[in-house]
């Protein structure tokens, strides 16, 4: 088998509206790629539907390192998004071209 090389997922979901203030943020931070996709679903805040967009939550996952990875908990964890739907999240993921998702 060939070797890899432990890194961290980091998996933020938010508001729609935030999505691309957080990606301009991440990118200061130093992420070198990102995978948005639509979602919805129901947890602590209440669940509201876009009339215009048809979604109301983007997902976005991040393979970083681990500093990179807490930065970003850290930052969606400020004051500003505490009456918001927003949540990070981090896994251990293993990949085998670690240059493709760090610098």
């Amino acid at each position: 088998m060939a070797a890899t090389t432990p890194l961290t997922k980091v998996i933020v979901i938010t508001e729609t509206h935030f999505e691309q203030d957080m990606l301009n943020h991440f990118r200061e931070l130093g992420i070198k790629g990102f995978t948005c996709m639509n979602c919805w679903g129901q947890g602590h805040h209440q669940v509201y539907d876009e009339p215009f967009i048809g979604h109301s939550q983007t997902r976005i996952e991040i393979i970083t390192t681990d500093a990179i990875a807490d930065a970003i908990v850290d930052y969606c964890r400020l004051p500003r998004f505490e009456a918001h739907a927003v949540t990070a999240y981090l896994e251990t993921v293993r990949v085998r071209e670690p240059d493709k998702f760090i610098s």
